[in-house]
């Protein structure tokens, strides 16, 4: 048996239990999380309020929005409808060639209810224009019923603009462009190779014409200046095509006093080297 003596234990008195849990709450009130943790709860719960209320309202916008072009949509292909059907019903109205002033103030009449079927009507009137070639009182008729699809071109993109805030493509489709061949006598198989390269390429080529008078070199002629480089561009390739020579002063553009459209150029083929 063991001689060393007992050490008593000590039981803390309770004074000193009452001192540790008064120090203990101290620490506890004096914390971080007491002395903020209300504030951060009650600011997290006005942002989460916030966060809501913006995405309902959101929500709600999108919806209205959506439902204003659904119905803007559905009043212009009405519209469509009703303007396709004047147009076959009332030919005479709309006649570029024959009456190109009355045309142009129902055709900007229908523009400001239905443009894209617009559209589709002068893709119709451009093709009963006279062919580039003709003589003075044809080509006096082209040039006003192309100054006509000029003015309504524009009054469809200035329609356009106010529907939509996304900006326009700086890039255009070759189908978006109409290329009207003219070639003279001995150039008829050459004509059509090109009409079938252009046509390969995406441009439309509806047609070829046979002219009398024709420049000493290829041409391709243009109305817009943003459309040299294209025209430049068309040159080089069908000078390729025609073993051709070609350079920069192969694209003509042509002047006019009226208002050109876009979308339309001219190709000439010279006379064959004799």
């Amino acid at each position: 048996m063991s001689n060393e003596p007992q050490v008593p234990i000590q039981t803390p008195s309770i004074d000193a239990m009452r001192l540790e849990l008064d120090t203990r709450r101290l620490a506890l009130e004096s914390s971080f999380a007491r002395k903020w943790l209300p504030t951060i709860a009650t600011a997290v719960i006005g942002l989460s309020a916030a966060m809501l209320g913006y995405i309902q309202n959101k929500v709600s916008n999108d919806a209205t929005e959506r439902a204003r072009i659904e119905a803007r949509s559905k009043d212009e292909r009405e519209w469509g409808f009703k303007v396709v059907e004047m147009y076959f019903q009332k030919r005479e109205l709309f006649d570029l060639s024959k009456n190109p002033e009355q045309a142009q103030a129902n055709l900007k009449v229908l523009v400001a209810v239905a443009p894209a079927a617009v559209q589709g009507l002068l893709s119709a009137e451009q093709s009963r224009l006279p062919a580039p070639g003709g003589d003075e009182t044809q080509q006096a008729a082209r040039l006003s019923g192309l100054a006509v699809l000029a003015d309504i071109q524009t009054a469809i993109a200035d329609r356009k603009d106010h529907q939509t805030t996304q900006l326009p493509s700086t890039t255009r489709a070759p189908s978006s462009f109409v290329i009207y061949i003219q070639y003279p006598e001995g150039q008829l198989e050459a004509a059509r190779a090109v009409q079938a390269k252009l046509q390969q390429l995406g441009y439309k080529a509806p047609g070829i014409e046979l002219v009398r008078n024709v420049p000493s070199r290829l041409q391709v002629r243009y109305y817009r200046p943003d459309q040299k480089d294209l025209a430049a561009s068309l040159a080089a390739a069908i000078g390729e095509t025609l073993k051709l020579p070609t350079s920069s002063d192969n694209a003509i553009r042509v002047q006019s006093n009226k208002a050109l459209p876009d979308g339309i150029l001219e190709l000439w083929l010279p006379k064959p080297a004799s």
